[in-house]
C-alpha cells in the first residue's frame, strides 16, 4: 500500500513538471510511426506500432492517424496523436522520468548551439501484448553524418568561424529550419543552420549576404550584415551568423496592431522598401519572397530593413511563376 501511495506521488510530481511537445511524426499507413517528442528538454523518439490484434490499444489509434493524414485534416490529426501521446506517458513515464527528470527552477535556462543541434536522444517502443502496453528502451542507431553543408566562397574577405560550442542559445525565432538569437562573444546575432528542410533558403541567404558585403552598394542596403560562420568540430561550415536588428516587429504586424500608422510613415516605408530593392539589382541580387512579413522596422530608427533572402514564394504577394526573379520583387 505504502509503495503505491510513494508511485502515485511520484507520478503526480511527474506530471506537474512535465514539459513536452512532439516536433515531428514519420511513418506509412498501417505500418510503424516514429513520433519525435522534446520532453524536459530530452529528445524521445518513440516507436508505435498496430498491435498484433484489432482490438489491441494502438490498432484504432493508427488507422485513425493514417486517415486523418490521408484527408488532409489537421485538427483530427492533432486529436488522435494527442491520444497516442496521453497512451505513451501513461505507460512510460517512469522510463521517461529516469532519463529526463523534471527541470526545476528556471526553464529559461541557455544551452550553447552545439546542445541544441545535437541534443541527447533517447530510442523507444510502445510495446502492445495481449492488450497491455508497455515502453521498451531500444538500442541508439549509428550516428549521421551531417550531408548539408554550406557552399562557402574562398572570396568572403575572411569572415570568422566560430565552433557551434562557443555559442550561446538565447531564444528561438520565427520562420522554417533552424533560426535562433543567440550570443558570440558578448553581441547578439542571428543564427541560420543549413537542415534537410532549410538548405537551399540558408545557402541563398549566404549568397545574397555575402554579394551585399562585398558590393559598393552594401552601407547603403538596409538587410542583415554577415558576421560570422558556424562550424561543426570537424570545421565544417553548417550555417551562417547575421547582424541582429533590434526591431518593433514585423511590417505586416505593425500594421495591422497599430491602427493609427500615418500616412506619412507608410510613404517612408515604400519608399525605402523601393530604393533597397533597386539598389539590389544593381548588384544582380533578386530578394526572392518581398512582402511585408519579410521587412522588420527597426527599434528608435522606424526604418525597414529586408530580410529573408532564402527565396520561394508567397501567394498574395509573388507569384509562383515569379519566384527569386526581379519581376517578383517589383
Amino acid at each position: 500500500m505504502a509503495s503505491r501511495i510513494e508511485a502515485d506521488d511520484s507520478k503526480a510530481h511527474w506530471d506537474e513538471n512535465l514539459r513536452y511537445s512532439c516536433i515531428s511524426s514519420t511513418g506509412e499507413i498501417d505500418h510503424d510511426w516514429d513520433f519525435t517528442i522534446v520532453c524536459n528538454s530530452k529528445h524521445f523518439v518513440v516507436t508505435v506500432s498496430p498491435g498484433p490484434l484489432p482490438e489491441d490499444l494502438t490498432t484504432p489509434l493508427l488507422a485513425q492517424y493514417s486517415k486523418a493524414f490521408a484527408e488532409d485534416d489537421d485538427e483530427k490529426i492533432q486529436d488522435v496523436q494527442d491520444e497516442i501521446l496521453d497512451l505513451v506517458f501513461s505507460v512510460g513515464w517512469q522510463k521517461f522520468r529516469a532519463v529526463a527528470p523534471p527541470i526545476l527552477g528556471d526553464r529559461r535556462s541557455t544551452k550553447n548551439l552545439y546542445s541544441d543541434l545535437n541534443p541527447e536522444t533517447f530510442y523507444f517502443r510502445l510495446v502492445v501484448t495481449k492488450g497491455h502496453a508497455k515502453i521498451v528502451q531500444k538500442d541508439l542507431p549509428p550516428p549521421q553524418l551531417n550531408s548539408f553543408r554550406l557552399n562557402v566562397k574562398d572570396s568572403t574577405q575572411d569572415l570568422p568561424r566560430y565552433s557551434s560550442r562557443d555559442i550561446t542559445v538565447t531564444s528561438k525565432l520565427m520562420g522554417s529550419g533552424y533560426i535562433a538569437k543567440v550570443l558570440v562573444q558578448g553581441l547578439d546575432m542571428c543564427c541560420k543552420i543549413s537542415t534537410a528542410q532549410s538548405f537551399k533558403a540558408v545557402q541563398r541567404e549566404y549568397d545574397c549576404l555575402r554579394q551585399i558585403m562585398i558590393s559598393e552598394n552594401a552601407a547603403f542596403i538596409p538587410a542583415p550584415k554577415l558576421r560570422g560562420l558556424v562550424v561543426d568540430d570537424d570545421g565544417v561550415v553548417l550555417g551562417i551568423l547575421e547582424e541582429f536588428i533590434a526591431n518593433e516587429g514585423r511590417l505586416s504586424d505593425v500594421v495591422k496592431n497599430d491602427a493609427g500608422v500615418s500616412e506619412e510613415r507608410r510613404e517612408k516605408w515604400v519608399k525605402q522598401i523601393r530604393k533597397a530593392v533597386a539598389l539590389l539589382h544593381e548588384i544582380d541580387v533578386v530578394w526572392g519572397d518581398g512582402k511585408a512579413e519579410n521587412v522588420l522596422v527597426g527599434s528608435g530608427s522606424d526604418d525597414c530593413f529586408l530580410v529573408d533572402f532564402g527565396g520561394s514564394y508567397t501567394d498574395g504577394w509573388v507569384d509562383r511563376t515569379l519566384m527569386e526573379t526581379r519581376s517578383g520583387d517589383d
